[in-house]
């Protein structure tokens, strides 16, 4: 019989050993290639700027038309569409304070039952990859301009990452980081964001390879492999926006993910969140809201962000109409307001809504001069914005980047 003391050393040896050979079978998991290895990673960094609900803690879903090969990861689906009054043609459906797209009934994300206290992230084997551009997205690219790239001058350091900032000598990433305006011909001018971009690769590669370099397009914050897919799109031509979730009115306020911008949270709690959101990726020249309409109508928790995207040189692009986005506006705010949302359609029967709100775009604009929309990305609403853009200047419109109706808007004031 062995001494006490040497079944313990054999007992300490067999554990370590088991421990190597499940270090090892990861490690081989996530370096080869040949499948996608969990990576509990501990929120306690996050927990500086959002408290944590156990009930978000690894909420993870493919999208409804995800590739069979594109591994899950943490995401947030875009919201479905209320259905709107068909025969309202001039104005934005519904009243002040309305959130206009709402989120689907059943929800974004499936509790997994991990420990509240991690967040589980999926990592795919090799990274993120591009799928091979059409003939005619490669046409469309040779013709587009490049976006700037990202300067070290208008970056500040913040704890959660690289944040934008008014570089030193006055430029600001709302100019830099704009795509180029159209020539002034005189025709009616027409931008369109498409946002929700990032979560589901496949939708994001057809909407930078696919849709006109003037469409602008909007980056979830909490997407995967951001660097990646931002740099692909400004490379493409288009500027590029992120998102900032915020809270509605019958949303669910979890879903909105642990740095959603809450009426319930202080204003540091909120500028806290902010700073996070800001440093996730770079080279955007405005932020845009993802839902909002109760945040947004919110004065006392509205303005900090608003003042505090200002200070940074950030434009903002707003879809719910309130006041308090009217009232900044006026104090001089680079901010921009949405005309019409144009339906997310995930499938065929909401082709002729796309086509609805594509039209009322072109009224707008013949009566004002420019049309702003904004949209998510589907796969239907895709293929109606790139057809509808390739007869736009035979009908007598001029696409534009969203960069350009700001402006425009501003100049208005």
């Amino acid at each position: 019989m062995l001494p006490v003391l040497s079944r313990l050393s054999l007992a300490w040896l067999s554990a370590l050993g088991v421990a190597a050979v499940i270090i090892a079978g990861l490690t081989y998991s996530i370096t080869s290639g040949k499948g996608p290895g969990r990576v509990s990673l501990s929120i306690d960094g996050m927990e500086r700027i959002a408290r944590h609900e156990p009930s978000m803690a690894a909420r993870q879903t493919p999208a409804a038309n995800q590739t069979a090969t594109e591994t899950p990861g943490l995401r947030l689906a875009p919201p479905s569409l209320r259905d709107a009054n068909e025969a309202a043609m001039e104005t934005i459906e519904g009243a002040e304070g309305e959130d206009f797209l709402l989120y689907p009934e059943e929800p974004d994300f499936a509790d997994s039952g991990e420990n509240g206290g991690e967040i589980i992230i999926t990592i795919a084997g090799g990274g993120p990859k591009a799928i091979p551009a059409t003939a005619a997205s490669l046409t469309r690219r040779t013709h587009a301009t490049k976006i700037a790239e990202i300067d070290p001058a208008l970056l500040r350091a913040t704890p959660f990452g690289k944040a934008p900032r008014i570089a030193p000598d006055g430029r600001k990433a709302m100019h830099v980081y704009a795509a180029a305006s159209p020539e002034q011909d005189g025709a009616p001018q027409i931008a369109i964001i498409v946002g929700g971009l990032g979560l589901n690769s496949a939708l994001t590669q057809r909407a930078i390879d696919e849709l006109p370099a003037e469409i602008s397009l909007a980056f979830a914050p909490y997407a995967k492999d951001l660097k990646f897919w931002t740099q692909k799109a400004r490379d493409a031509g288009h500027e590029i926006l992120i998102e900032l979730p915020m809270e509605g009115y019958g949303a669910n306020v979890d879903a909105l993910g642990p740095a959603g911008l809450l009426t319930t949270q202080n204003r540091e709690e909120n500028l806290q969140r902010l700073d996070w959101l800001m440093s996730r990726f770079g080279g955007y020249f405005a932020a845009t809201n993802y839902l909002g309409a109760k945040f947004s109508t919110q004065d006392e928790a509205m303005r900090p962000i608003l003042k505090k995207l200002t200070e940074a040189g950030v434009a903002y692009i707003d879809d719910t109409g309130a006041s308090t986005i009217a009232g900044v506006r006026r104090d001089g705010g680079a901010i921009a307001s949405v005309d019409r949302i144009v339906p997310p359609a995930p499938d065929p029967s909401r082709r002729n809504a796309v086509r609805r709100e594509l039209r009322a775009l072109e009224l707008i604009a013949k009566r004002d001069g420019a049309a702003l929309g904004k949209t998510y990305a589907y796969a239907t609403t895709l293929d109606e914005i790139t057809a509808w853009a390739e007869g736009l200047e035979e009908d007598g419109f001029v696409a534009a980047p969203a960069s350009t109706v700001l402006q425009r808007q501003a100049s208005r004031r």
